[in-house]
């Protein structure tokens, strides 16, 4: 049976020998079972402590995911471009941020935003900032973990950890006193999850919380996906593994970064437009390789490659209309630690 290759890492069966109870007395954050809660209910505490607020903006490129949370809140959402280069509009930017307003900033793919310019925006304007780090959890910026940048930061273990849920909340500038909640066992749509890697390879569908990942209609009923009112801790596996990752992540991080170069070695630059402006340093724990497809027909093409030869290829791209056109056609190649990139992708030259 041939192993599928995922975006996200398999659950370490092995590693469940490394699990014990933690103490949660030094914690300086919040635990929640994935990003979507963590922010929203950062989003709950910033709202309260600023009555002000009126409006959130969140780059045009964006998981659909993260908007979840903010129809639940009713906040009135608006967009800033973010071109082919990952680059910001700024312009927009300057003139419309106020005191009344929340940023979103998402360090896409592990790798940092622009924090010089909004920390100075901050600066000048009053607004709250807001680090999304799900792509981002062990990246560091200048000698300082990304989830110490912004007002509020949150990441997602599952997406760089092989874990089955969960997402830490940093308040980074505002009075943190929040009581830790409880673990929970885990669901079943979790355990599913856990035992993904056994799934034999002619069976393509997602199994458990990934089937509905880029799916999400604010018209209709996303309770499985997000519901605030259910138990939203992470589960008690997870809980127990996840700082034995954190803390020795430096094996993670190194294969992860030769896996990222093994596939911008071996992707056609007759096809592809590479995000030059990415560059990997010891600071960086990448997500994926991203790059853009010269044309739909060579984003289907790869995505069949990958269907083809059991390896997960993902358009990452959201349906928003104002996206900008080569992002709509965005891949992510899987650099999965568990896996030797280089070495698979030796049996298709």
């Amino acid at each position: 049976m041939k192993k599928q290759i995922n975006i996200q890492p398999n659950f370490a069966f092995l590693n469940l020998i490394k699990s014990k109870f933690r103490n949660h007395k030094n914690d300086n954050f919040k635990l929640y079972k994935s990003g979507r809660y963590s922010l929203y209910f950062g989003l709950i505490k910033i709202m309260k402590n600023n009555p002000q607020i009126k409006n959130i903006y969140v780059p045009t490129f964006i998981c659909p995911q993260v908007l979840m949370p903010l129809d639940k809140l009713n906040l009135n959402v608006n967009f800033y471009q973010v071109d082919e280069n990952l680059s910001l509009d700024k312009e927009y930017l300057n003139k419309t941020i106020n005191s009344e307003s929340i940023i979103i900033v998402i360090n896409y793919f592990g790798f940092p935003s622009d924090w010089e310019y909004f920390e100075e925006l901050r600066e000048k304007t009053k607004c709250v900032l807001i680090s999304d780090n799900c792509h981002s959890l062990l990246s560091k910026y200048k000698g300082k973990n990304l989830s110490q940048y912004g007002d509020l930061s949150f990441n997602s273990f599952r997406k760089i950890i092989p874990l089955m849920s969960g997402s830490q909340l940093f308040y980074n500038t505002i009075e943190y006193n929040d009581k830790q909640s409880k673990t929970r066992f885990p669901n079943l749509g979790e355990i599913l999850y856990m035992f993904r890697s056994l799934k034999p390879s002619f069976i393509k569908t997602r199994l458990g919380d990934t089937k509905l990942v880029g799916e999400y209609n604010p018209l209709k009923d996303n309770k499985y996906f997000f519901n605030p009112k259910a138990d939203n801790t992470i589960d008690i596996l997870s809980d127990s593994l996840f700082n034995n990752y954190i803390d020795n992540h430096q094996e993670l991080t190194n294969k992860r970064q030769q896996n990222y170069q093994a596939w911008l070695n071996y992707l056609p630059k007759s096809e592809f437009i590479f995000f030059n402006n990415l560059k990997l340093d010891e600071e960086i724990t990448p997500y994926a390789f991203p790059c853009i497809a010269k044309s739909k027909n060579v984003m289907n093409k790869w995505i069949l490659w990958g269907r083809e030869n059991n390896i997960s290829i993902i358009n990452w791209a959201n349906k928003n209309d104002n996206l900008n056109h080569h992002l709509k056609l965005i891949l992510l190649f899987p650099i999965v630690p568990d896996r030797d990139i280089k070495l698979t992708l030796s049996n298709y030259d």
